[in-house]
């Protein structure tokens, strides 16, 4: 029987409190102009943890450039656990795990390296795919793949490992690209990839570009912007796709993460800011109705990730100070009440 009258301060402050601004049904705004939701509504559902980053593709194969497999191989292999059907990083995993004599085959033919000739050039030329630089280099002991020089003799597979069984023909002046004509042919690609949306696309041909850009050229001087707008694109298009789902943290986290890379990337400013009022509003009615089910910390908390979005948010602010208020005093009673 005592718990009957330790309940009406309470009741009695919440009372209070409600007057002071809170509707007792149907919608419409408070002094303060806030939104009166007519019942509690569940929450819109939020993104979840993020998963741990994966190493993308590019970085892989700079890795692997460089000699450095083993670096690569654990990214490759963390690469197959969200992605176990991708055929470049499978074909990578294997040309490190698998012997390149078993591989490539024991026959091959020598061939000399010209000027501007790279490993990942003459695997596409001679095993179909000039990612499999990786066996190649392998096959004939080298240990960095962007190491070669002109005038260095390598063995190519001949047969099961190969396209070709034997020696290629002589090669004319017109056979040999000059590296800064394939540089422009790459950039006119990959530029029209991302003009199209095409964001898969254009990252083959920046890993294919990056296998067989020759040391030192400074290919990095044009193909690294490109590969950071491609990767903006691809956080903007996650984005837009959120969006469109009402998954509108993720949306905006996602559009953060596009702009972070490119600042002035469109539609993503501005559907970003978009997204952000919608955030704010949500995080408001929310925290509104934990208010009235004396939820208190749980709506303080959406409070400041509303006001986080927006300081200058009014209607946050305003219910936020009178929550304070109302939970402080609801401490002092529960004090005095144990004293």
């Amino acid at each position: 029987m005592d718990r009957i009258p330790r309940l009406a301060p309470f009741v009695f402050l919440l009372a209070l409190h409600g007057c002071a601004g809170l509707g007792s049904g149907g919608n419409g705004t408070d002094s303060q102009g806030a939104v009166q939701p007519a019942a509690p509504a569940a929450e819109t559902p939020q993104a979840g943890a993020r998963s741990v980053p994966v190493r993308d593709l590019r970085w892989i194969i700079d890795r692997l450039q460089d000699g450095q497999l083993a670096e690569g191989r654990e990214a490759l292999v963390g690469y197959l656990r969200r992605e176990p059907g991708n055929p470049t990083a499978r074909s990578l995993l294997q040309q490190i795990d698998t012997d390149p004599v078993a591989l490539l085959g024991r026959n091959y033919t020598t061939y000399t390296l010209r000027p501007g000739e790279t490993l990942g050039e003459i695997a596409g030329r001679h095993l179909g795919d000039p990612l499999r630089f990786v066996a190649l280099a392998r096959y004939n002991g080298i240990e960095r793949a962007r190491s070669v020089v002109a005038g260095q003799s390598l063995k190519i597979p001949a047969g099961r490992g190969g396209v070709a069984a034997s020696a290629p023909p002589p090669a004319t002046e017109a056979d040999v690209v000059p590296a800064e004509e394939r540089a422009e042919q790459f950039q006119k690609r990959i530029e029209a990839e991302l003009a199209a949306g095409r964001i898969d696309s254009a990252n083959a041909a920046i890993e294919q570009a990056r296998a067989e850009s020759p040391g030192g050229s400074g290919w990095n001087g044009w193909l690294d912007p490109l590969a950071r707008r491609a990767r903006a694109l691809a956080f903007q298009q996650r984005g837009l796709a959120q969006l469109d789902r009402r998954q509108h943290e993720a949306a905006y986290d996602s559009l953060g993460q596009a702009l972070a890379l490119e600042p002035d990337l469109q539609p993503a400013t501005r559907q970003r800011q978009a997204v952000r009022g919608k955030l704010v509003a949500e995080y408001h009615e929310a925290a509104v109705v934990r208010y009235r089910n004396q939820q208190l910390d749980e709506a303080i908390a959406l409070w400041d990730k509303a006001l986080k979005l927006d300081p200058g948010f009014e209607p946050a602010r305003g219910y936020r100070t009178r929550a304070l208020e109302l939970k402080r005093r609801l401490q002092a009673l529960g004090a005095a009440g144990n004293g």
